[in-house]
């Protein structure tokens, strides 16, 4: 059997198990439905495209990976062709900022990584996951090798930290 073939079978298996996980994952995150298809088909096609997906530990963590990546890259579109389309806009969403929101927002930033970094490393990673790459609790279990519960209680321990240094802040 070959590689592509042997990819195929693994795609069509994490399609059957976890293809809703996926839409859903990315239709929270887009404004389109179609937009969250296509980059499905694109995330599915590029895992097919490996040299080896039997290789990979956690196939459903790297495909959610291949999805956010994506993702990513789309939104990086989406704000290119804002910036190139709709320059003035831009420009006066930029200057409706006063220098106070923008101390403000510089602040909470600089506590919120504080709090990040006196954080125990798995409530870290699991905040990061979550927030910053929108996965849900079963892949982030998966891909740290813990379970939904773990991962809980991870979060809510990370939750805890950071209301704890922001608690004072007050814009």
């Amino acid at each position: 059997m070959s590689s592509i073939q042997r990819a195929t079978e693994l795609v069509a298996e994490l399609f059957r198990a976890r293809g809703e996980d996926l839409l859903g994952y990315l239709r929270r995150r887009l404004r389109s439905d179609a937009d969250a298809h296509d980059i499905a088909q694109e995330a599915y096609l590029r895992f097919i495209r490996l040299a080896d997906p039997g290789r990979i530990d956690n196939a459903e963590a790297y495909l959610f990976r291949i999805a956010a990546n994506l993702l990513w890259e789309h939104r990086m579109r989406e704000q290119r062709s804002v910036n190139d389309s709709d320059g003035d806009a831009a420009l006066q969403l930029e200057t409706e900022h006063t220098p106070l929101d923008l101390a403000v927002s510089s602040e909470l930033a600089q506590r919120f990584r504080k709090a990040l970094d006196t954080m125990p490393a798995a409530p870290r990673a699991v905040l990061v996951l979550s927030l910053r790459d929108g996965m849900p609790y079963e892949v982030i279990g998966a891909q740290l090798g813990v379970s939904v519960s773990m991962v809980k209680k991870h979060m809510q321990a990370a939750m805890a930290i950071c209301r704890r240094r922001l608690r004072d802040f007050e814009p």
